[in-house]
């Protein structure tokens, strides 16, 4: 578990999430799984890292603010 803070291009804002395990996410709530597109891509990240995601939507890309253990 640690907890991300990133900057939502798209948005233009500060996100925050908790990345858990599949069984405790709650996207609502800020807990993505590592699992999901977002959490994956986010894996082995470091702070001003880009990173570009294939979502729903289209492509979401987030630039890592901040990482630290929950």
């Amino acid at each position: 578990g640690h907890r991300v803070k990133l900057y939502d291009e798209a948005f233009e804002e500060e996100v925050e999430y908790l990345i858990v395990g599949s069984t405790e996410a709650d996207p609502i709530n800020g807990k993505i799984s590592n699992e999901s597109p977002v959490g994956e891509a986010l894996l082995g990240k470091r702070i001003g890292d880009v990173v570009e995601v294939t979502v729903p939507e289209g492509i979401s890309k987030f630039e890592v603010l901040g990482i630290r253990r929950a």
